[in-house]
């Protein structure tokens, strides 16, 4: 709990869907009760109350967060150029991703797993 209370507006943390699917998300809003967060790839936005776990009218599904581990400069980095990218959905070839982009994408993962929250 005490991590994910400490989560503030331009965090990009890691959830997982009801089905298991990753979910790298960047907080964009934060009050008392819980925080917003978009997921990078897809721009889908979840409510989250300060459980970590989305509530009221999750019609995206449901989302867990399992960690809050900060990223390394060049991987935050690479994030927030990612969700920029998908936010503006542009065309080819400038929608191509770049290595650092992939390789984020095939690593983000693993970062995060190895530093999960603690709990069930």
């Amino acid at each position: 709990m005490q991590a994910l209370s400490v989560v503030k507006v331009d965090d990009v943390i890691f959830g997982l869907g009801a089905g298991g699917q990753d979910k790298l998300l960047l907080v964009y809003e934060v009050d008392d009760n819980g925080f917003s967060a978009r997921h990078i790839t897809t721009q889908m936005t979840f409510k989250f109350g300060r459980d970590g776990k989305t509530w009221g009218n999750a019609t995206d599904g449901y989302v867990t967060i399992v960690s809050t581990a900060k990223l390394t400069p060049d991987m935050y980095e690479v994030a927030l150029g990612l969700d920029r990218k998908f936010a503006a959905r542009p065309e080819y070839p400038d929608g191509i991703l770049t290595k650092a982009e992939i390789q984020l994408l095939l690593t983000h993962k693993r970062f995060f797993e190895a530093r999960l929250l603690p709990g069930p």
